[in-house]
């Protein structure tokens, strides 16, 4: 404990949470999808081989160990492999990757065009550090209640367009563990969609805003049906957040920034 009362990191404190609290059979159950080997006909043999799911044992994990030791191409036949594994090896950082046509680990058995991923979840990773230019309480990875607001905003935003505009229905926001959140997209149409349907996505939930070196932002009137929308909440959070909670235009710096942002210079 620091003098504050701050809790430092402690790594027999994580091998108790690995082998006492880490949510492992929720955790296989979700990434499982319900993909069990006894309801795979095409996987019976998987029973024999010991692997509860397929689908799970595809799923490729890596972690970061003590030393900032990365380790990839991971998978576990069953969530008790997976608990040996984490409680053994105390890893510091657990990364979630795609699904692959074949185990991960024998990734080197085969050609490399021939270990190809097939399934993944949509993510969206909005990081705290993005918003330090109209952020008055804190920067970097430190985050605080007051600045988290520009998160749930994102996150509203965000799970809106994905819900109302593409009519995804299993959408899970998790701290990423640092300095953000990242929503994962779990529909299964959204697992299996290419790179260049995800591209799809982002660009449609894109909008560039510019800045002092960059283009300034030019919206064409009447708005887009979404941008409208967006705007409508947006305007109602800029005077709760930035006029009224942060107080941001009262800096004469973060005035003079505001201002570079305005595309009509009259203004």
């Amino acid at each position: 404990m620091q003098g504050g009362g701050e809790l430092l990191f402690d790594e027999d404190r994580l091998s108790i949470y690995y082998n006492k609290i880490f949510p492992y059979k929720l955790m296989f159950k979700w990434i499982s999808y319900n993909k069990l080997a006894q309801n795979d006909k095409k996987a019976l043999v998987s029973l024999e081989d010991g692997v509860a799911s397929s689908y799970f044992h595809h799923r490729e994990f890596s972690f970061t160990l003590a030393g900032d030791v990365y380790c990839r191409y991971l998978c576990f036949k069953t969530a008790d492999e997976f608990k040996k594994t984490l409680v053994s090896r105390v890893p510091y950082k657990i990364d979630i990757g795609a699904v692959y046509n074949i185990p991960p680990d024998r990734h080197n058995a085969s050609d490399k065009k021939a270990f190809v991923p097939t399934n993944k979840e949509m993510v969206f990773d909005i990081d705290m550090n993005d918003y330090d230019d109209v952020r008055v309480c804190c920067t970097g990875a430190h985050v605080c209640e007051r600045c988290f607001a520009y998160l749930k905003v994102a996150m509203v935003v965000i799970t809106d367009i994905l819900a109302q505009d593409f009519n995804f229905t299993n959408l899970l926001w998790v701290f990423s563990g640092r300095r953000g959140i990242h929503a994962w997209v779990c529909d299964e149409e959204a697992r299996a969609m290419q790179n260049d349907m995800r591209s799809a996505v982002v660009s449609y939930c894109n909008l560039g805003v510019g800045n002092e070196n960059a283009a300034k932002m030019n919206l064409q009137y009447p708005l887009h049906p979404r941008l409208k929308k967006t705007y409508n909440y947006l305007t109602r959070k800029f005077d709760e957040i930035i006029i009224q909670d942060h107080d941001l235009l009262s800096l004469e710096t973060h005035r003079e920034k505001f201002l570079t942002f305005l595309p009509d210079q009259t203004l």
